[in-house]
C-alpha cells in the first residue's frame, strides 16, 4: 500500500512539473525580436481600364510582429524601395512610388505604402509585377521583407445577377460582385449543398480563384476556367474540386 501511495505522489509531482513547464512556455511564447514585414508576400490586384487612363492609388500594408502582440510605445520608421531586378513592371511607366519612408506610430502596428498604378500602360494578357522591398527599419527586418504585386488590367465587367444552370442540377444561382472583376458564385451544378466559389473576369476570360470548400476543409484542391458570351451574357465554366469532381461543365444562363 505504501509503495502504491509513493507511486501516486511521484506521478502527481511529474504531472505538476510538466504542467509548470508548459505554463512557462505559454507565458514566454511570442516574446522575442520585433520584426517589420509586408502583410502579404504576394498579391494580385485588378485595375480597370475604362479608357480614361486613370492612375490608381494601391495600398500595400506594412506591419510589425513579435513580443507579446502589444503595440510599441514608440514610433517605428521604415524605408522601402523597388527591387528593379526582380520587377517585370517598370517604375515610372506602369507604376511609381512617391513616398519611400513610412512611420508606424506609437500604439499602432501597421502603416500603408502606396503604389501609383498607371492603368493605361497595363496589358490584361501580360500582367506585370512590381516587387517592393523593405530596406531598413528601426526594428528588425523580417525575412518577408519583399512583396510581389501583380498588376492585372481588366476590362469593364458586369457579371453580377441571377442565373440558371442549363445543365447539371439546373438550379438557380446568384453571382455577387466583390470588387472590380471579382465575384462570388453562390453554388455549383454538381453538389446538392450550396458551396460558393470565386471567379475573376479578365476581359471575358473567367478563372476560378478559390472555393468555400478549399478554404474550410483540408484535402481538397480547386480550379477552373471559362468564357462569357458578349452577346447573351451566358457564362460557360469548366470547374474542378478534387477529389469530388473534375472538369464539371457549368453553363450559367442569365435570367
Amino acid at each position: 500500500m505504501k509503495k502504491t501511495i509513493n507511486k501516486l505522489i511521484l506521478m502527481m509531482l511529474v504531472a505538476f512539473t510538466v504542467t509548470s513547464c508548459l505554463d512557462e512556455e505559454a507565458v514566454d511564447f511570442g516574446k522575442g525580436p520585433i520584426v517589420t514585414q509586408f502583410s502579404k508576400k504576394e498579391v494580385t490586384n485588378n485595375f480597370l481600364q475604362d479608357g480614361t487612363g486613370i492612375v490608381y492609388e494601391y495600398e500595400v500594408p506594412i506591419e510589425y510582429k513579435g513580443a507579446d502582440g502589444t503595440p510599441l510605445n514608440e514610433d517605428v520608421t521604415i524605408t522601402i524601395s523597388v527591387d528593379t531586378a526582380s520587377s517585370t513592371a517598370t517604375e515610372g511607366k506602369e507604376f511609381s512610388i512617391e513616398q519611400t519612408t513610412f512611420t508606424i506610430p506609437a500604439g499602432s502596428q501597421t502603416a500603408v505604402a502606396k503604389i501609383m498604378v498607371n492603368s493605361a500602360e497595363l496589358d490584361s494578357a501580360n500582367p506585370l509585377t512590381a516587387v517592393i522591398q523593405i530596406d531598413s527599419s528601426t526594428q528588425t527586418v523580417s525575412d518577408s521583407n519583399k512583396t510581389v504585386v501583380t498588376l492585372q488590367a481588366i476590362c469593364p465587367s458586369s457579371l453580377a445577377g441571377n442565373y440558371t444552370f442549363s445543365d447539371g442540377s439546373k438550379r438557380n444561382v446568384t453571382i455577387t460582385e466583390d470588387g472590380p472583376g471579382v465575384y462570388t458564385v453562390s453554388r455549383d451544378n454538381y453538389l446538392g449543398t450550396a458551396y460558393e466559389f470565386y471567379i475573376s473576369d479578365i476581359c471575358g476570360k473567367i478563372g476560378v480563384t478559390g472555393t468555400y470548400i478549399t478554404n474550410n476543409f483540408a484535402g481538397y484542391t480547386s480550379g477552373g476556367s471559362g468564357t462569357v458570351d458578349e452577346t447573351t451574357g451566358t457564362i460557360t465554366l469548366s470547374y474542378t474540386v478534387a477529389p469530388i469532381f473534375s472538369n464539371q461543365t457549368m453553363t450559367l444562363v442569365k435570367d
